[in-house]
């Protein structure tokens, strides 16, 4: 979710420093309504829910510097990795995909995130069963050929409002959001697409600073994850805005200026690495 050298950062929890502004701040809180500590869950997809105390859960302002008490939800399962990452959430109920997870015990994480994708709670953390009538594998490899990725529209230096269907050209890869978070298999993937514009993401991020331990859980699911020895970190990425799945792609920066603002699409493995050896598509555009 920032520009980009070699590949998006791999973990996800931190501690970063806590702006004066936001030191007598109510701090913000989620805990896991859904699926409860124990239960089992018999649907293919696994439904969430969460509820959140001092912060306002939406994505209008995602990918920009971020203020206090306002941002998104990060959910992973078995980690609490960005590799085991299985998307960004706009709300307090939603559904991960079981593809590609096997049957029997899995630990769910979440935890709330600024509009930069920094941490801005502590995380919770529930072990449930997954056992669906009907389990589904990972696919088998789809390499067909080198990838490639094109952006068709808008075109370069065109202006847009500030909503619009960003559109790509894919070929030789599988785009799936059902797969985020699970082991990489060759051919498949997803969408990370960046902003960035003067005045919005050339600003530094808000972050709080915090212990990263989880909340009502085993901390086992971190074991080896990190390089910290128990801390787990995670460098902002402001500008990111997304990680879709669709080569029409609905674009709003309702909340950001007018002017120059250039759209960066890349390839993603599940893992959220950049797939290698494809190059990034770029377009600058005027939004009115």
């Amino acid at each position: 979710m920032h520009m980009l050298a070699r590949g998006l950062p791999i973990v996800l929890l931190s501690f970063v420093a806590l702006p004066a502004v936001a030191a007598t701040m109510p701090t913000p809180s989620i805990t896991i309504l859904a699926p409860a500590a124990g239960s089992s869950v018999a649907t293919s997809e696994i439904p969430v829910s969460v509820a959140t105390k001092n912060f306002s859960v939406e994505c209008a302002h995602v990918g920009q510097p971020g203020v206090p008490g306002r941002g998104h939800i990060h959910a992973m399962v078995d980690g609490t990795s960005m590799a085991v990452m299985t998307n960004v959430y706009c709300s307090k109920r939603f559904t991960i995909s079981g593809e590609g997870l096997q049957p029997g015990k899995h630990t769910l994480a979440v935890i709330l995130a600024t509009d930069a994708h920094d941490n801005a709670s502590m995380p919770a953390e529930v072990t449930f069963t997954y056992q669906p009538q009907s389990a589904l594998p990972l696919p088998a490899s789809a390499e067909t050929g080198k990838p490639s990725l094109t952006i068709l529209s808008p075109g370069n230096g065109a202006r847009v409002g500030k909503t619009f269907d960003l559109k790509v050209a894919v070929s030789n890869f599988q785009l799936s959001c059902n797969l985020e978070g699970r082991p990489n298999v060759s051919g498949y993937g997803h969408l990370h697409v960046f902003v960035t514009q003067p005045g919005i993401t050339d600003k530094p991020s808000w972050a709080p600073k915090m212990p990263m331990e989880p909340m009502g859980g085993s901390s086992s699911s971190m074991k080896g994850e990190s390089p910290m020895a128990g801390e787990m970190k995670m460098m902002s990425m402001i500008g990111m805005i997304g990680m879709p799945c669709a080569t029409t792609i609905p674009v709003d920066l309702s909340q950001w200026h007018t002017g120059k603002a250039k759209i960066v699409v890349m390839f993603a493995n599940n893992d959220h690495e950049p797939t290698m050896g494809v190059a990034a598509a770029a377009v600058t555009v005027n939004v009115r």
